[in-house]
């Protein structure tokens, strides 16, 4: 196997119209039945893992969801080695969400979890979360959080409602303190706090880091650097997909420097253990 993608939406559903002009992707390039999705990762030799949370900023076709990304896993397992489960945060009963957390812990497809604080409008380290995030502890499946920049809400009026503070990767180190055992990745490079996210990530040992919204050459110097060298076990090699065109960000990361092991644990070895693939 080429790689794993930690960070995939489906393209077969809603897409965001905010991130594809960002990425300046057209609709037509994007493969946007199950067959084709699947098949494109199939011949690029890559396995994905499938994101089940929906943008708030896409109002236009179906609805991504838990259940329409765990059908595509268990249809086509060639191309897509799981999900990570989304959970509603805003929901009025988070008693309810947590006895939801629970049954998802239990199916065979649920390698994780995907939580968009900014879109969600809520702080990973406000303990009235606490209850859900000691379940998902005790799941001992990874939880993925996203840092810095989002393009959703993008060059809108007021970002569309979007606050850019909810992603500052200062949270994750709170939530990585009170949960020892809980396993984090930070999506993203956390531009443009960065520095903030090698503090954590060096400091914290159970917080891990993607580098999907970018192409390797694209990456931050001081991010590239760190997961060339000290963090180099810590980096799991994501896309953004369908906003960042899988093939070119497998080119794009040839392109880039990395020495023969700190390019085989990043494109496959790390995420294999975190995810016990």
């Amino acid at each position: 196997m080429r790689a794993i993608d930690v960070h995939v939406h489906p393209s077969t559903r809603g897409l965001d119209t905010h991130a594809c002009h960002y990425f300046r992707r057209e609709l037509n390039q994007v493969p946007q039945t199950a067959e084709t999705f699947a098949d494109l990762y199939i011949k690029q030799d890559v396995r994905a893992l499938l994101i089940g949370w929906h943008p708030s900023t896409v109002r236009e076709g179906a609805r991504n969801s838990n259940e329409h990304v765990i059908d595509l896993a268990v249809s086509y397992p060639d191309a897509f080695a799981g999900v990570l489960a989304s959970l509603d945060v805003n929901a009025a009963n988070l008693d309810e969400v947590a006895r939801y957390a629970e049954g998802l812990l239990r199916h065979a497809s649920v390698k994780g979890f995907k939580f968009h604080p900014p879109d969600q409008g809520f702080y990973p380290s406000d303990k009235k979360f606490y209850k859900i995030w000691d379940i998902l502890q005790s799941g001992n499946k990874p939880v993925m959080f996203h840092v810095g920049f989002t393009v959703l809400g993008a060059n809108t009026d007021g970002g569309s409602g979007i606050a850019l503070d909810y992603g500052r990767p200062i949270h994750l180190d709170t939530l990585a303190r009170d949960f020892p055992r809980m396993k984090i990745i930070a999506a993203h490079p956390g531009w443009p706090w960065e520095q903030e996210l090698i503090g954590v990530l060096t400091h914290k040992k159970n917080v891990y880091g993607d580098i999907s919204g970018y192409l390797a050459e694209q990456l931050p110097e001081i991010f590239l650097k760190a997961i060339r060298g000290r963090l180099q076990d810590k980096a799991l090699f994501g896309t953004d997909f369908p906003y960042v065109d899988l093939e070119k960000a497998l080119t794009s990361f040839d392109k880039v420097d990395f020495k023969s092991a700190a390019k085989e644990r990043i494109l496959f070895s790390n995420a294999q253990a975190l995810f016990q693939l």
